[in-house]
């Protein structure tokens, strides 16, 4: 509908898909789903499965198409679930400093069916690696979801700020297993709604995070179930891309908003009028020079 004004004198915009949200309340998150993993190829029953090599060569190109963009993504912090297929696909897509750098992954031999051999992975400059377990792979039945013991990937993965699982063993695992099989329903895991809870819980905490551009590393089902909760508040055309299953490796941007957050500092904002000539008299009376 054309827009026009009301009766109280202002404009009606119901009619519009134009949107206004103030820069401060809004994220700009960059998700992306593992690569292919042996679990994916028919070993489901790998306990935390590793990638694939062909897993690895997806890895090292999404590397180069992020390298290649214009403008650059600027990307702040990643987010990574501390599952090793999640891991490895972090280092791999956004791992390589210099030669002189701290390793971010360690090298690894291979396993035939199980894990795929790699060299070290240097750790990127300026580019924290935070793992949590809020954005892991739904709990379901297959051993591969489930994560080894903390210990031994904070020894594999040095790189990586493990701070945030708060337990040795998958303890989140055995809890959700637990009390299904007391139910009589074993096979069935975690919840798919409780997946929706789990990663809407997750998007609240990365609106109180410091960084706007954020890479996400996490999995099919944990986005799926995640974005799917918010595809009703977008046109039918473009609900696919909150809905459709992603591949392995695949990559795809949404802007995440909250305006019921505390208020946020605007770095970009610059105050003018009398309150920035009055900043330029504070300036040179502290002898930090004028413009």
């Amino acid at each position: 509908m054309a827009s026009g004004k009301t009766e109280n004198g202002n404009y009606d915009v119901s009619g519009l898909r134009l949107a206004l949200m103030p820069q401060k309340y809004t994220k700009v998150v960059h998700f992306i789903r593992h690569g292919e993993g042996f679990h994916n190829i028919g070993y489901e029953g790998n306990l935390d499965a590793h990638l694939t090599p062909f897993g690895w060569h997806q890895a090292a190109a999404l590397q180069q198409h992020i390298k290649a963009l214009q403008p650059p993504l600027d990307i702040e912090v990643v987010i990574v679930s501390p599952l090793m297929r999640t891991l490895e696909t972090a280092a791999g897509v956004f791992g390589g400093g210099s030669e002189t750098a701290q390793p971010l992954m360690l090298r690894q031999t291979g396993t035939p069916r199980e894990r795929s051999a790699h060299d070290t992975i240097g750790q990127p400059s300026r580019l924290p690696i935070i793992a949590t377990e809020m954005c892991r792979e739904r709990m379901g039945p297959n051993l591969c979801d489930q994560r080894r013991p903390l210990h031994l990937t904070k020894e594999h993965f040095p790189g990586v700020d493990l701070s945030a699982v708060q337990t040795d063993e998958d303890v989140l695992w055995k809890q959700v297993h637990a009390e299904q099989h007391t139910s009589g329903e074993y096979n069935v895991g975690e919840s798919e709604d409780a997946v929706t809870v789990r990663g809407i819980r997750f998007l609240r905490w990365l609106m109180t995070r410091p960084e706007s551009r954020i890479a996400v590393v996490a999995h099919a089902g944990f986005i799926r179930h995640t974005l799917a909760a918010f595809a009703d508040t977008l046109p039918a055309g473009s609900q696919e891309d909150l809905t459709k299953e992603f591949q392995n490796c695949e990559m795809r941007t949404v802007v995440l908003s909250d305006t019921g957050i505390p208020a946020p500092k605007d770095s970009t904002r610059f105050l003018g009028g009398r309150q920035w000539q009055d900043g330029l008299a504070l300036a040179a009376q502290s002898g930090h020079g004028a413009v």
